[in-house]
């Protein structure tokens, strides 16, 4: 039986071996001479496509020798890992290998590679991962050696999944010059961030995915402590003015500091968007009058591949207590119908009370296009998509208390007011016409 396995086509094994294990694998090589010729470029793809690797030194120094024998070309992913740490000298540079555990020793033969000198022997790497024990550093220098590489087959990358704090992101004009010539290929960019995202940050974005990135996804936590709030620049924005993402599908950002112009640059008018997806995001002017400016443009424009779109407003304090913005829902995913069908239903839920919510599904399209035609202001619009609740005491009793406790902090410091309990509780016994409406 085994005989027959080398008459299969290509086809037909390529379906079996993807179902073998690397044991597997190896058992059937070891049945002949004839059938390790036939089958060993299945064995390599199983140990070679996928690669977990950690920041040992001697690392690199195996690595080289995966890619010497001819291997290189069958890598396709790459985890970085900074575990396990070497004993030895645990600050150790990617960038060369140095005298750490199992590096070649001072008069050692091996020949030296750095990371670059390696990724530009991996002409198939498709994407590249950190796992949560990779910092910062190693993040910066591993993407700085990909971009010297010129490895312009890389299509996905994604940092690691702990903050990475953006003050330390920061580039110099030197450092971004580099990336004009790498990840020319880039497809998927997916970020973990914590501070306040800067127009470096931003322009080393663009840099990269200017003409291929499709899905952006950057997961940003601002600090609580941060009193002061960012300044938008001279053009009225926190992106650079010359930012462009020409093939940008899916865009997914949490906790930004936005303008309406920066999202006229994230979606321009020949934008085919698929997937829009806002967090937490603060805009430094009236959100009312903002968030309704943003809705207006995207109705505008159309966008007719849009068929996901998710606003998360609600809740989000801005000093502001007199109402509370709602999130706003569309997934026409599995039917592939656009947003702006006739028809759609948008999920309109604002928070209601302590922990209940208010959900209405309205045809968000018909909203806007009747706010248009009868020239109704912004206020109107919220006022119409949420029945009125919008402004309502319930769906405002959180903010209000923010707002109680940030008075008190202010004015007297750490001892806080002895009143703040007294007035919170008068706040939670509120109840209004809200309360019979109210979602589970």
């Amino acid at each position: 039986m085994s005989s027959l396995l080398l008459l299969l086509p290509p086809e037909i094994t390529d379906l079996i071996f993807s179902t073998f294990t690397t044991h597997q694998s190896s058992q059937v090589r070891l049945l002949s001479k004839s059938h390790n010729a036939r089958f060993h470029s299945h064995f390599r793809t199983i140990i070679f496509t996928r690669l977990r690797l950690n920041t040992y030194p001697s690392t690199l120094l195996h690595l080289s020798k995966i890619t010497a024998s001819g291997a290189g070309p069958w890598i396709q992913h790459i985890t970085f890992s900074s575990k396990p740490f070497s004993k030895l000298n645990p600050t150790v540079l990617l960038s060369t290998v140095g005298d750490g555990d199992g590096a070649p020793r001072t008069g050692s033969k091996e020949e030296r590679y750095t990371l670059t000198d390696i990724l530009h022997h991996l002409p198939n790497l498709r994407s590249i991962g950190f796992d949560t024990t990779c910092n910062v550093s190693y993040w910066k220098e591993i993407i700085a050696s990909i971009s010297k590489s010129q490895a312009s087959a890389v299509e996905t990358l994604r940092s690691p999944p702990g903050k990475m704090l953006v003050s330390e992101l920061e580039l110099s004009s030197f450092e971004m010059e580099r990336y004009h010539h790498g990840f020319s290929k880039l497809k998927t960019l997916e970020m973990h961030t914590a501070g306040v995202v800067t127009e470096n940050l931003w322009s080393w974005i663009s840099t990269v995915g200017k003409n291929n990135l499709e899905d952006l996804t950057i997961r940003n936590s601002r600090s609580s402590n941060n009193t002061t709030e960012p300044v938008p620049n001279a053009h009225d924005g926190f992106l650079p003015p010359n930012f462009e993402l020409q093939n940008l599908k899916r865009l997914h950002l949490d906790d930004f500091n936005l303008t309406v112009r920066d999202i006229t640059l994230l979606l321009s008018p020949t934008s085919q968007i698929e997937k829009i997806n806002l967090s937490k995001c603060q805009i430094p002017k009236d959100q009312a009058q903002s968030w309704f400016a943003i809705l207006t443009y995207l109705k505008q424009n159309t966008f007719p591949r849009l068929n996901n779109l998710k606003l998360t407003l609600s809740g989000y304090y801005n000093g502001i207590t007199t109402y509370d913005l709602p999130d706003l829902k569309i997934n026409n995913e599995m039917s592939g119908k656009p947003w702006n069908s006739r028809g759609t239903k948008c999920e309109v839920k604002l928070r209601s009370g302590a922990w209940n919510t208010y959900v209405v599904r309205k045809y968000l399209w018909e909203e806007l296009e009747r706010t248009a035609e009868g020239g109704l202001t912004a206020e109107e619009f919220w006022e119409s998509l949420t029945n009125g609740k919008w402004t309502s005491k319930r769906a405002t009793r959180l903010k209000r208390i923010m707002k109680i406790r940030e008075v008190s902090r202010s004015e007297y410091g750490e001892r806080g007011d002895p009143r703040l309990y007294a007035k919170i509780r008068a706040i939670n016994r509120e109840v209004d016409s809200d309360c019979e409406d109210v979602c589970y």
